[in-house]
């Protein structure tokens, strides 16, 4: 269809449909939703949180860690912010390995409670420290991941405000304000709400207004031995919700599937950028994940890699769907649009069976020459040594890690990020047998010959109108090793930068 005529529909739609109710990607980064793209504790690194509420009014949130093969939650935090409150903590593993823990010594209140814990454990300073789970994954609740705890060292995680936090009949407000002490007065009366017979098991609504937005956030991926530190900002997600979602803790609830409309109890609207034109697409309430999923949709997205062995260069691209187990996660039954394949149908690597995510890739060097995979291709990269007939290419998890140019070691840590969910890119050079070590590089999930299939692109909203593509967040990270430059002055260096993202809609036939 026309340019022209996109634009035309899509101001029809915007007439059915007042933007200021629909959730939206922020533009600042600041809202009611926080998705962090990636967390891991492998190799020597740990990943530092900041939490930010930058408005006039407390907030009530709850912080859950998934791991990154079928995001089953491995770790929840309820915390509550006073007003330009900020919280922060880090996810570390100890030396002798097993589970990612979370501690923190901040002074804000958290349900459970983790500074002022008698019964966690404790480091060698004193501080207590809470180790994620696998119980969402093991027993009753078992998939077809790994049972062990090192599956909780890598996923990502979200933040999502449950209300505004009032005075109301029960002082909370007051309760985690500090004081001139820098200390919150009634931590313990919050974890006392949700005790039996407590106010909030009595009428969870207690004390709270609807979400309002506001927050904001960052994590930091630090590798101390090495001396390098890569920061990713969250994007945030306004609008999501017009009504109190405070449900109680140790559920894994609420997810981003509560997504909310004042009034409007039996849809949910989404606002996304076409071309540069917002459109606002109108999902059934049962759908409200398709709502939240249509604002991380995207066809392509882009960033560099740099390899180059004179900079001690290094890159790895971490790609992941936060919102792909709504749609895979459904043992026995069928994968659901724009998903193709369930959680347990993938090939096993060694370490598991995903749920394959088929993808193309292009590459460029600097200079806009086109570069090749060596082949075949399969779910583990462009890898060599797999006869054909060759299978496309596929990532297999929920959060993935793209390394380049590696000596195709799929199932040891990557180089950067120590992630065991690995799917590796090497670039050759046809020319003289080497390979390139710098340049563009593009993923693709949607191809325009496939417009006659129905291969990632979403559930159709109420007008017929359908995201094509998958829901994904992610980043470049590149890594340079330099060693010292002089005695005692260590020159390593590292950044992250968040993918580029390409939307495309497919409209109804006119």
């Amino acid at each position: 269809m026309k340019k022209p005529m996109l634009g035309l529909a899509i101001s029809a739609c915007l007439m059915a449909a007042p933007s200021a109710q629909a959730l939206h990607l922020s533009s600042n980064g600041s809202g009611q939703v926080l998705l962090f793209p990636y967390y891991t504790v492998n190799g020597d690194n740990q990943t530092l949180i900041s939490i930010v509420n930058s408005s006039d009014r407390g907030k009530a949130t709850r912080l859950l860690f998934r791991e990154g093969r079928n995001s089953r939650v491995v770790m929840e935090l309820s915390i509550y912010l006073a007003a330009h409150d900020v919280w922060t903590g880090a996810v570390f593993r100890l030396a002798d390995g097993g589970a990612a823990s979370i501690v923190t010594r901040d002074n804000s209140c958290t349900v459970p409670a983790l500074k002022t814990s008698v019964s966690l454990p404790q480091l060698a300073n004193g501080n207590r420290y809470a180790p994620f789970s696998n119980a969402t994954y093991t027993g009753s609740a078992n998939d077809a991941g790994p049972d062990d705890l090192a599956r909780t060292r890598e996923g990502h995680f979200e933040l999502i405000e449950l209300g505004e936090v009032t005075n109301g009949s029960f002082a909370t407000l007051d309760a985690i304000t500090h004081q001139a002490n820098g200390l919150p007065p009634g931590c313990q009366n919050l974890v006392q709400a949700w005790a039996p017979g407590g106010y909030w098991q009595t009428n969870s609504n207690a004390d709270l207004n609807p979400p309002g937005g506001g927050l904001h956030g960052s994590a930091y991926i630090v590798d101390v031995l090495n001396g390098t530190m890569q920061m990713m900002a969250a994007d945030a997600i306004a609008g999501f919700s017009k009504q109190v979602l405070n449900t109680p803790p140790g559920q894994g609830t609420p997810t981003l599937a509560a997504a909310n409309e004042e009034g409007v109890g039996e849809v949910v609207f989404a606002t996304v950028f076409a071309d540069g034109i917002p459109l606002v697409l109108e999902y059934p309430r049962a759908q409200a994940i398709d709502a939240v999923s249509a604002v991380l949709m995207a066809d392509q997205i882009h960033n560099e890699f740099v390899t180059g062995a004179s900079v001690g260069g290094a890159s790895e691209w971490v790609v992941t769907f936060p919102t792909k187990h709504f749609y895979t996660d459904v043992p026995g039954a069928t994968a659901t649009a724009p998903f193709i394949n369930v959680f347990g149908s993938g090939v096993g690597t060694g370490i598991g069976a995903g749920a394959l995510t088929d993808i193309e890739i292009d590459a460029w060097n600097r200079q806009g020459l086109k570069l090749d995979c060596i082949p075949p291709h399969d779910y583990r990269g462009c890898i060599i040594g797999v006869p054909p007939p060759q299978p496309p290419l596929a990532l297999s998890w929920a959060s993935n890690v793209v390394s380049f140019n590696r000596e195709f070691q799929q199932l040891e840590p990557s180089a950067i990020l120590g992630s065991l969910l690995n799917f590796e890119v090497y670039l050759f050079d046809a020319f003289d047998g080497g390979t390139h070590s710098e340049g563009a590089f593009r993923m693709s999930f949607w191809e325009q010959e496939q417009s006659s299939t129905t291969r990632h692109l979403m559930r159709p909203d109420n007008r017929g109108r359908r995201m094509r593509g998958l829901p994904v967040q992610g980043f470049w990270v590149a890594s340079y090793t330099n060693g010292q430059l002089a005695p005692g002055v260590l020159s390593n260096y590292s950044d992250a930068v968040p993918h580029q993202r390409h939307i495309s809609v497919q409209l109804p036939a006119q």
